[in-house]
């Protein structure tokens, strides 16, 4: 379903992460802008404020030259009548700044009383009882204050107070206050445009971030319908790199790879599956047979014993089978070992040729072996004779009638290096790489082969011990195994 792909988990993560950023943004821009109006509307307040407050300071210094400068009575400056009259005049003046024309100015005495004031305010900035003692210890100050008009609108007002002081003392308040519509109005704005541009934005990121992620993904629907072409009988099928050189790209190659070892293990397999039931099937049909033969008539002591023995040449076959896929088996699950000892390979060796000189007698095989003294390392005794033992029974099946094999084995430095040289039909170059794969036979007849098993064990072996093991062959020319042990 959709909702499950991850191409739909894609979007909701971007749309959420987008939501989350364009909310802090937004919750960042309106509060400094709220901040940068607040502060621009104190500093005209406080401009204006102070303003009145000059005038007043110019009047007391007029005041103190002489009233004539006026042209009133030194009873009007006495009564501060004519005070009043000029301060009206400065609280009505009209400012051609247009943010000026909304401001509201009073100027009260010290008893909270009106002097002037700007326009008629119907009392909804008459100056508090706390603020006028807070103004009368000369001190200035910001308030907001929320005023109901005869129509039932309620309006919000900034408000600045500052002392006008004469000889140390607060003659007189003056007061200057501004609507907060002005700062309101661009903030609802402001509020409406992140409202409606929000959900669009969101809406239409996540519309192109669907896009994009369905383009990014198209290659891997691709892989995906390759995939359920693939089948057992089908594994050769590989998927096409989409060429985009990032991690779908490697995911494909990856795929191809593993597609690739799956084939060549289900094929060893196969071919191993065929190789057991043909000489599994040889060695139980020879036992059957003389079993039956035997059974048909009474025979001597001498013919049971034959039949015996040739049975138990059979059965030590299976058994040697049996073996080395419970080893391969082992060393595949790294459930092996070694159990390093102190050993004589000498003694090792020469145990084993003496062993396989019945079966290379057969074909009229010469051994010869080689070596020096003290070869004395520390190795799986049971792990090196099996080694041994697969080397030349290999040798010793590819090695034509009256053929050679020559063992060498040296002690250097850092370890010892054992040769084991023969003059068989020898392996082809492309093939030399394959011999140690699990299941890989050189001969691909029926005659004369084994499971391909036998070198496979020989790696594991040599890997066991840290050792390394090389070939050297050429058609008609023998093969030569190099093996190299450390001492310790």
């Amino acid at each position: 379903m959709y909702y499950k792909s991850i191409r739909f988990k894609m979007t909701i993560v971007y749309m959420a992460v987008l939501a989350l950023t364009l909310s802090a943004f937004s919750a960042i821009l309106y509060h400094y802008v709220s901040i940068s109006l607040y502060e621009n509307m104190d500093t005209l307040l406080r401009s204006k404020a102070e303003g009145i407050v000059h005038a007043i300071g110019t009047y007391w210094e007029a005041e103190r030259l002489g009233p004539n400068r006026y042209g009133a009575k030194v009873d009007d400056w006495q009564g501060g009548i004519n005070f009043a009259t000029i301060a009206q005049r400065w609280v009505q003046e009209r400012s051609k700044d247009p943010k000026l024309l909304d401001i509201i100015v009073q100027i009260y005495d010290p008893n909270g009383t009106v002097v002037a004031s700007s326009k008629s305010t119907q009392g909804i900035a008459n100056i508090s009882e706390d603020s006028l003692i807070y103004v009368l210890y000369g001190n200035s100050m910001f308030d907001t204050l929320t005023t109901s008009f005869p129509t039932k609108k309620v309006v919000k007002f900034r408000v600045f107070l500052t002392p006008a002081v004469k000889n140390s003392q607060v003659e007189y308040v003056v007061q200057v206050a501004s609507p907060l519509t002005s700062i309101q109005t661009p903030l609802d704005i402001i509020k409406f445009a992140l409202f409606i541009l929000f959900p669009l934005t969101v809406l239409l990121t996540g519309m192109i971030g669907a896009f994009l992620a369905k383009m990014t993904l198209r290659p891997v629907d691709n892989m995906i319908k390759t995939i359920h072409d693939i089948t057992v009988e089908n594994m050769k099928l590989k998927l096409k790199l989409p060429g985009t050189r990032d991690e779908i790209e490697k995911l494909a190659g990856t795929f191809n790879e593993m597609l690739a070892r799956l084939d060549h293990a289900f094929t060893s397999h196969k071919r191993l599956f065929e190789d057991l039931s043909h000489d599994l099937k040889t060695p139980l049909t020879v036992i059957k047979g003389e079993f039956e033969v035997v059974l048909k008539k009474k025979r001597s002591a001498e013919d049971y014993e034959a039949v015996l023995r040739s049975s138990l040449e059979e059965v030590d076959k299976i058994i040697r089978l049996a073996e080395n896929m419970l080893m391969l088996a082992s060393f595949e699950a790294q459930n092996i070992i070694p159990d390093r000892r102190e050993l004589d390979l000498n003694i090792l060796i020469q145990g084993i040729v003496n062993s396989m000189r019945k079966p290379a007698g057969e074909k009229h095989i010469e051994i010869s072996l080689s070596y020096d003294f003290d070869m004395t390392i520390k190795a799986d005794e049971r792990q090196l004779k099996q080694l041994f033992i697969n080397l030349l029974d290999n040798a010793i099946k590819y090695t034509p009638d009256n053929g050679k094999i020559n063992i060498d084995a040296r002690k250097d430095k850092a370890g010892v290096r054992i040769k084991i040289k023969d003059t068989g039909h020898g392996i082809a170059d492309y093939q030399i790489e394959h011999i140690f794969d699990r299941f890989y036979r050189v001969d691909k007849s029926r005659t004369e082969q084994g499971f391909g098993l036998g070198l496979s064990i020989v790696k594991s072996v040599v890997d066991s011990h840290d050792g390394k093991i090389e070939v050297e062959s050429s058609i008609g020319h023998g093969t030569t195994f190099n093996i190299f042990l450390p001492t310790v």
